[in-house]
């Protein structure tokens, strides 16, 4: 869809340009860097607005923050092109400050961006790619384009910057109060270990959030300290009345949740989100959950219904045992579904749980579905070794919990 974009503009510049500006061709090509530049930030713009309705034409809400960096990073690669390439005797001089400002604000949130920033002041100076954008659509408007009589091109620029605006407005001041919001209250923080906790959330009224087994919310605790929202995914079933996260202390904010957070703090929970469901698999699936990625999956069990008819097989790997939160309720659950089989696999006793392992004990010939969450490293290696096994891509399912 927006390659799509990205290619009409492109096909429409060279095709479509005025005669006059045949002696131009540096200064067309770099026009070109320049709108393909704003139609990726304007979807970059769009992607951040968290659309439930976008998240099916992408696979789920964790692949939209992918399409998002990835094609903001593309665009600045052209708006650097841009610069780069421009005629600048050519252009008007009354653009050039507001161009210049744009690009500098830009690359500057790009530089911070893969600093080491924490998640809230990177997300705090992120929104500011909106603000920079507003500014080189007056670059645009002031600057003299050899597109600019070319009428069709012109209007694509202008649309792109009519949409990415409005995203960027709709984020910043209607998406607070118009996405799907829910107040609850921290009922219970339990430390299940040094590094992880189990906060229980009860709505503060009679509306509570709906989802399905298996999503993700994001959560905003109104507590000094945690006021951002971060995503988690649910452990619970849909059917109970609390909502259960359970959160690992990875990095300085959740640390200090595990910490800090208190019975009776008031929360916020926006979602759910996500489209990791195993229902929409075949009979015969292969769970593997890595670490504190046995949420998704604590989530699919609790809520399985006891006429379950699919063939499932979950491999649950940690590093230590005592890491192995929820084994004796996944236990549990598999003895009360005869259909699912459990392993854990303790990587400091028995070694690095492979591809090969899962398929040779789960029957390879017979894997419709596999369904993954843990780290990232893990879910790439994964995946690479199950395609090379022969498993095709449309198979395998994993959710990427990667938002910076």
């Amino acid at each position: 869809m927006i390659a799509g974009a990205a290619i009409a503009n492109a096909a429409c510049s060279l095709t479509l340009r005025p005669p006059n500006t045949v002696g131009h061709l540096r200064q067309i090509i770099a026009e070109l860097f320049a709108t393909t530049a704003v139609i990726l930030f304007a979807a970059a713009l769009v992607l951040a607005t968290r659309a439930r309705f976008l998240e099916p034409h992408f696979g789920g809400m964790d692949r939209m923050y992918v399409a998002h960096r990835r094609v903001g990073q593309a665009g600045f690669v052209l708006l650097a092109a841009h610069v780069a390439t421009i005629p600048w005797t050519l252009g008007s001089p009354g653009g050039t400050p507001s161009g210049l400002i744009a690009f500098a604000g830009i690359t500057l949130l790009v530089a911070l961006a893969i600093g080491p920033l924490s998640y809230g002041t990177w997300r705090r100076s992120h929104r500011l790619i909106g603000v920079f954008f507003a500014i080189s659509f007056a670059h645009t408007l002031l600057v003299d384009q050899a597109s600019r009589t070319a009428a069709v091109p012109f209007a694509i620029l202008i649309g792109a910057y009519v949409v990415g605006i409005a995203a960027f407005l709709y984020t910043v001041l209607v998406a607070p109060f118009g996405r799907p919001r829910f107040a609850y209250e921290v009922q219970t923080v339990h430390r299940l270990t040094p590094t992880t906790a189990e906060v229980i959330l009860r709505p503060r009224k009679h509306r509570r959030l709906t989802f399905t087994a298996g999503q993700f919310v994001f959560v905003t605790f109104r507590q000094h300290g945690l006021r951002e929202p971060h995503p988690f995914t649910i452990s619970s079933a849909p059917a109970e009345q609390a909502i259960r996260l359970t959160i690992k202390a990875s990095g300085d904010y959740t640390s200090r949740l595990r910490l800090t957070l208190r019975a009776g703090c008031r929360a916020t929970v926006e979602g759910g989100y996500g489209m990791l469901d195993y229902r929409t698999g075949g009979p015969r699936q292969l769970w593997i959950a890595g670490g504190i990625g046995i949420t998704p999956f604590l989530s699919w069990l609790r809520d399985m219904p006891d006429d379950n008819d699919r063939q499932i097989t979950l491999f649950y790997t940690v590093r230590h045992v005592d890491e192995a939160l929820y084994w004796e309720e996944v236990r549990a659950h598999a003895g009360t579904h005869p259909g699912v089989r459990v392993h854990l696999n303790v990587s400091s006793k028995s070694g690095t749980l492979t591809a090969g392992h899962v398929l040779e004990a789960a029957g390879q010939d017979c894997i419709t579905d596999v369904y993954m969450c843990g780290p990232l490293p893990m879910l790439d290696s994964f995946s690479r070794d199950f395609r090379a096994a022969g498993l095709p891509s449309s198979s395998i399912h994993f959710e990427r919990f990667s938002f910076r």
